[in-house]
């Protein structure tokens, strides 16, 4: 019951985190009071998933025994499959598909980046740990029981592309799938999460270059 009850309050601080972006959007809010509220009120809520992680205690899927060389290891697969299959998915979707390749959220951050540079604190380093503890960890990880690791892993995937509402929806749904991947494996949340924020810097430095 406590870990359900602890899971709850990860999904509420996640959904009040939203609601506060668009409070202050409807409040017609702009430049530095809003990034910098969002930029606050996301560190607060990434140190509260962080802290109700760590008194859960580790679920079926996660190893009670930390190895180092493990979460090096698959922090290092899980950065390196994440930037090849989006070079992957970006040839097929430009020659085959003949989609554009440009994300709206990448577009976005790089315009925001430029004015409010502290920003990237949210986009880059909270905003994944907090998708990889609510989408990894109590999506994925609880629908497996329930269903089967495929499902769960397609379940978790699709709500994962659908939050990011970004025009590139099979990169987020395949992403989504590498990640719940990763986490399997490495037996470690906190290694998917890393591997989630060296991915989004390197997108992000490529993008700058």
């Amino acid at each position: 019951m406590k870990n359900s009850t602890n899971q709850l309050v990860t999904i509420l601080d996640y959904i009040a985190l939203m609601f506060v972006s668009t409070m202050l959007s409807i409040m017609r809010l702009s430049g530095h009071p809003y990034f910098g509220i969002i930029t606050t009120a996301a560190i607060v809520v990434t140190g509260i998933m962080i802290y109700l992680v760590h008194i859960n205690g580790k679920n079926d899927i996660e190893s009670s025994k930390f190895e180092s060389r493990r979460a090096i290891t698959w922090t290092l697969i899980g950065t390196l499959g994440a930037i090849l299959i989006q070079i992957g998915l970006g040839f097929v979707e430009q020659n085959w598909l003949h989609m554009t390749t440009a994300s709206q959220n990448t577009a976005t951050l790089l315009t925001t980046a430029k004015g409010y540079p502290y920003y990237l604190v949210y986009m880059l380093i909270c905003a994944p740990i907090m998708e990889e503890i609510i989408f990894r960890r109590v999506f994925f990880a609880n629908l497996i029981k329930p269903t089967n690791i495929y499902w769960a892993t397609a379940i978790s995937s699709l709500l994962f592309a659908m939050m990011h509402q970004d025009t590139r929806f099979l990169i987020y749904l395949i992403m989504g799938a590498w990640f719940c991947f990763v986490y399997y494996r490495s037996k470690n949340i906190y290694v998917s999460a890393a591997s989630h924020i060296l991915m989004n810097a390197i997108v992000f430095g490529l993008s700058i270059a």
